[in-house]
């Protein structure tokens, strides 16, 4: 008996060791796939953190390549900004030509066929005369609500121009800013400019996806766009007017600007510096269109934008979301371009 009773104890000790050999395998692969997950989501994060900084540096390479195309044509057209009357559903559009950095520098002069320049202006205060529209592109991000709560503290309505998005915090942003009276605009879904620009359909797509994706979201059918880099940008591969006939076609405006904070550009600018990057050009225009950007790296925009607001409602400017009423403020205009 005793011999049968061992030959039971070493089968259940045989048992028992079999068993922890396979709870220690079965532990050690859920460890390996864990770490493989977090080893997954670190490369995930670096590869978004990756294409930020690539896009940065894509938009740094357009402003510059843009400040040296104004400063090799200042001496022959460095004022020819084109500026019209957005009006998407009409075809009797004014036009106005608004002064360039340069031109203004050089002293050149404009004929505008603006009718407000067509009065009299000591009938007109200088309030009617200015009018300034804050527009952020690239966001939503993690800084759009505090944007929303410094215009919301000084009761000013701005224009966003959004890019793609899928994450819900994202979304909620998409919703809060029609929520709160402001104006959405489309700045491409994915702000890829290799991909975006590739060609006129390539364009288009993307361009339906954001158009799509803001619709769903929001309930609103947008017909605003801004290009990724404006529509003089320099890096696309496919001729600019090619993809302004793309957004005629479907009655939608473009918009640019004509004042730059310089949050996009190489150089970190304090919260100090921007604000007076917007208020030495701000002055100059009758209409102005301030290019700021809502992303999560521009911690000094945030910072800057109460004193911007502080300035421009001191000089007695009108602060106005963009509506079908704006002039347009484009460095190609949609005019110029052939249907």
């Amino acid at each position: 008996m005793s011999d049968k009773n061992q030959g039971l104890n070493d089968r259940l000790e045989r048992k028992k060791r079999v068993q922890r050999i396979k709870t220690g395998m079965l532990w050690l692969l859920i460890t390996w796939l864990l770490a493989l997950m977090l080893i997954s989501v670190t490369l995930i994060a670096k590869v978004h953190s990756l294409q930020e900084q690539i896009d940065i540096i894509t938009e740094n390479t357009i402003r510059s390549q843009q400040v040296d195309q104004q400063e090799n044509q200042a001496p022959k057209d460095s004022g020819s900004q084109k500026v019209q009357k957005y009006d998407a559903a009409s075809s009797a559009r004014e036009t106005e030509q608004v002064l360039s950095k340069d031109a203004l520098q050089s002293g050149q002069s404009v004929k505008s066929t603006d009718t407000d320049k067509q009065k009299d202006k000591g009938e007109r205060s200088r309030k009617e005369e200015s009018r300034v529209y804050l527009t952020f592109d690239d966001g939503p991000s993690k800084n759009t609500e505090k944007i929303l709560d410094i215009l919301d503290r000084y009761h000013v309505k701005a224009t966003f121009f959004l890019t793609g998005r899928e994450d819900n915090a994202s979304l909620k942003m998409y919703r809060e800013i029609v929520k709160r009276g402001h104006t959405i605009g489309m700045h491409s879904y994915s702000h890829k400019y290799d991909a975006i620009y590739e060609s006129a359909q390539a364009f288009e797509t993307d361009l339906e996806k954001i158009k799509k994706r803001i619709l769903d979201v929001t309930g609103q059918d947008c017909s605003l766009y801004r290009f990724p880099g404006g529509s003089s940008n320099q890096v696309s591969s496919t001729d600019m007017k090619e993809l302004i006939r793309v957004l005629k076609k479907k009655d939608i405006t473009y918009f640019d600007w004509n004042v730059e904070c310089g949050d996009a550009s190489s150089h970190s600018y304090s919260a100090q510096e921007l604000v007076d990057n917007v208020m030495k050009d701000v002055v100059k225009y009758h209409t102005s269109v301030v290019l700021l950007h809502d992303a999560s790296n521009k911690t000094a925009t945030v910072e800057a934008l109460p004193d911007i607001i502080e300035k421009i409602q001191a000089m007695d400017a009108q602060l106005l979301p963009i509506d079908e009423k704006t002039t347009v403020v484009q460095h190609v205009s949609a005019e110029s371009v052939e249907d």
